[in-house]
């Protein structure tokens, strides 16, 4: 890779995307290799824990949590992709119905259900969607409820890929997964 460690850093906090992008690329497939043969997980388990490893190596830049390397950037991506893919692992044996059946996936609604394994009703998660911006409802409502594939959903939201929209998902079911988790603590009361 062309760019040095710290030349990462500063171009991600400039909001240059592109060193995410190489580095995706770079590593994405050894990745899945590893993480399939280590740990049993499919392709897709392996792809989205790397694609969330991703994001959360760029939250931390932005946020300032990383502002060195005291590895390489391989073994720090790996480090959170290795924690990601357990998960997806173990949330994926969670799955559950909403009232249009549509099928959702319990390692995008990870605390969909509560320790009871009470399924949250339809007007809380009706109501947490009407809660998120309006281009998360709308990516949120394309995939869940007109099935719609990553390409189409970039097609239809003019985004610049089917990576793009993926990664918009994964930030809208985050935002989504907070509003139902305020219906949690509303209970508890």
């Amino acid at each position: 890779m062309s760019l040095h460690l710290q030349n990462i850093i500063k171009q991600i906090k400039l909001g240059n995307e592109q060193p995410l992008i190489d580095l995706y690329k770079l590593y994405r497939n050894e990745f899945v290799v590893w993480s399939c043969k280590e740990f049993g997980a499919n392709e897709e388990q392996a792809k989205d824990a790397f694609q969330e490893a991703i994001l959360d190596f760029n939250d931390n830049i932005i946020r300032g949590y990383l502002t060195e390397f005291s590895s390489s950037v391989k073994t720090y991506l790996f480090q959170i992709g290795k924690h990601k893919v357990i998960n997806l692992i173990k949330k994926e044996s969670k799955i559950t119905y909403n009232d249009n059946l549509q099928l959702i996936k319990g390692n995008e609604y990870e605390d969909y259900m509560d320790d009871e394994n009470k399924a949250y009703t339809q007007e809380q998660i009706s109501s947490a969607i009407n809660k998120l911006p309006e281009d998360c409802q709308k990516v949120l409502k394309l995939h869940y409820f007109n099935e719609y594939d990553m390409g189409s959903i970039a097609r239809e939201m003019e985004y610049k890929n089917a990576d793009t929209a993926k990664s918009k998902k994964s930030v809208c079911m985050k935002r989504l997964i907070t509003e139902l988790n305020k219906f949690s603590k509303i209970l508890l009361f």
